[in-house]
């Protein structure tokens, strides 16, 4: 007698060939959303500004709310292991404009996926926060900038993302976040959700190295 689930069987044999686990496919969906509701967080209390300069890691699975202003000295945050399905994400809890660097770095051998993000320039007041979309690293090149913003390109090579939290006019007030997603081969891609400061200019500095 056949298999009444034959055709089921082989699509689960298939999802097993390319290792789709629920937690891999629970972040991406995440990351593509912009919803974090089932990570963790990681309070305002453990990532002071003091231990932004002095230098913290990120955690899989967590959002971080990181109270670093860049008022006193450039911060050092270095990402988790980029394993199949990580997913991290970091929020800016206080305005961010004190001039000075906040360098994000792959930890290990971990290098950032290819690509180009165009971070756009909005200036929509107080009252259309929620009007705000996330522009993300595409694996293909952008030649038009959308949105008033400014392409970004990042090599397979880079380990780093350095953004200066600039003075007065910035995209890192209160509420802006970074979102850090690994589809494996040791590599992050991101998306960054801006907050306008000011014009709701973009950072002085926002590039990849």
């Amino acid at each position: 007698m056949a298999n009444p689930l034959y055709g089921q069987n082989k699509q689960d044999i298939k999802f097993g060939q390319v290792n789709l686990s629920n937690e891999y496919l629970q972040n991406k969906l995440a990351y593509s959303s912009w919803n974090w509701n089932d990570l963790s967080l990681r309070l305002a209390a453990d990532v002071t500004d003091a231990k932004a300069r002095a230098g913290i890691t990120l955690v899989d699975g967590d959002i971080c709310e990181c109270l670093v202003d860049g008022g006193t000295g450039a911060s050092a945050i270095t990402l988790p292991p980029a394993l199949k399905g990580a997913l991290t994400v970091f929020r800016f809890s206080v305005q961010a404009d004190g001039g000075q660097n906040i360098v994000f770095s792959c930890a290990g051998s971990d290098v950032f996926e290819a690509g180009t993000i165009c971070v756009p320039v909005s200036n929509l007041g107080d009252a259309q926060m929620n009007a705000r979309r996330p522009a993300y690293l595409e694996t293909w090149t952008q030649t038009v900038a959308v949105g008033g913003g400014a392409i970004v390109t990042v090599a397979s090579s880079h380990t780093a993302l350095t953004i200066a939290q600039t003075a007065t006019d910035n995209q890192t007030a209160i509420g802006a976040e970074l979102a850090f997603f690994s589809n494996g081969d040791a590599t992050w891609r991101f998306g960054f959700l801006g907050s306008e400061l000011g014009s709701g200019a973009i950072n002085a500095t926002f590039s990849t190295a």
